[in-house]
C-alpha cells in the first residue's frame, strides 16, 4: 500500500511539473525568422455582425515576404494589399524591420491618408512622407523596443512555440494613441485542423484573452509554423482569417 501511494504520489508530482506554464518575455533572442518563407500569402478575412446576420464582410488580405537590402543592410520586407467590397477598408502597407523583428519603417496608405513611422530604441516619430497628413507630427516616446502589431501572423510563426507557455509581447499598432504594452498570448493546446483532400494538419493553438468575453485564437502548424487560421471575437463580433491554400491572384 505505501509503495502505491508512494506511486500515485510521485505521478500527481510529475503531471504538475509538467503542466506548469513557462512565462516568457519575447526578445530578439525568441525570434527565429528562418521559420518564413519569402513570397506572397494570402487571407480570406470575413467579419459577422449579430446586428446584420444576413451579411457577411469579406476582404482578402495579400502579404508577401521578402529578405531585401535596405540601406545597405539586409532587412525583412512585408507588403500588404487588403481588398474588399468597402474601398474604405481597403490598405496597402509596407513594413521594414530587421531580422529579429524590431521595427525600422512601416507606412500604410487607406481612406485617411497616408501615415509614415520611424521606429528607434526609444521612440516612434513620423516619417518625412507623413509630412502633410494627420500623422504628420507624431511622436511617441517608448521606454522600452516594441513590435509592430500590424505584423502578428508573420511574427508568430517565428516564436518557439510549445505547450504550456504564455508569451508576454510588447506589442503596438503604429499611430495609435494607446502606448505599447505587453500582452499575453497562451498556447492553450493543439488540433488537428481539417485542410484541403481531407487532410488534417496538426497546430498549436495560441490565445489571447482581451476580457473574459473577448479573446482570439491561432491556429498554427507545428511543422512548418504557418498560421492557417485566426478566430476572434469582440464586443459581440465574430472574425476569421483562413489562409488560403491556392493564390487567388496577384494583388501586390
Amino acid at each position: 500500500m505505501k509503495k502505491l501511494l508512494l506511486l500515485m504520489l510521485c505521478g500527481i508530482m510529475f503531471t504538475s511539473a509538467y503542466a506548469q506554464t513557462d512565462t516568457v518575455r519575447v526578445t530578439g533572442k525568441h525570434i527565429n525568422t528562418k521559420h518564413l518563407k519569402p513570397g506572397i500569402r494570402q487571407y480570406l478575412v470575413t467579419i459577422s455582425n449579430p446586428r446584420n446576420p444576413k451579411v457577411l464582410t469579406k476582404s482578402l488580405w495579400n502579404r508577401d515576404i521578402r529578405f531585401e537590402q535596405v540601406q545597405g543592410k539586409e532587412r525583412l520586407v512585408i507588403r500588404q494589399n487588403w481588398i474588399g467590397t468597402d474601398t474604405l477598408s481597403n490598405r496597402t502597407i509596407e513594413s521594414v524591420l530587421e531580422k529579429d523583428f524590431s521595427p525600422v519603417y512601416h507606412t500604410s496608405t487607406s481612406a485617411r491618408g497616408t501615415a509614415a513611422f520611424n521606429f528607434y530604441p526609444d521612440k516612434i516619430t513620423a516619417a518625412d512622407t507623413a509630412r502633410t497628413n494627420p500623422w504628420r507630427n507624431f511622436a511617441m516616446p517608448l521606454p522600452e523596443p516594441t513590435y509592430n502589431w500590424e505584423l502578428d501572423l508573420e511574427f508568430f510563426e517565428s516564436l518557439p512555440l510549445k505547450p504550456n507557455t504564455v508569451f508576454l509581447i510588447n506589442f503596438y499598432h503604429p499611430g495609435s494613441k494607446t502606448a505599447p504594452q505587453y500582452y499575453a498570448y497562451k498556447v492553450t493546446g493543439s488540433e488537428k485542423l481539417s485542410t484541403i483532400n481531407n487532410q488534417t494538419i496538426d497546430c498549436w493553438l495560441l490565445r489571447i484573452d482581451y476580457s473574459p468575453e473577448n479573446y482570439g485564437i491561432f491556429w498554427i502548424t507545428k511543422k512548418s509554423h504557418e498560421v492557417l487560421k485566426m478566430e476572434e471575437k469582440f464586443n459581440g463580433i465574430t472574425r476569421y482569417k483562413v489562409k488560403l491554400g491556392t493564390i487567388a491572384g496577384k494583388y501586390i
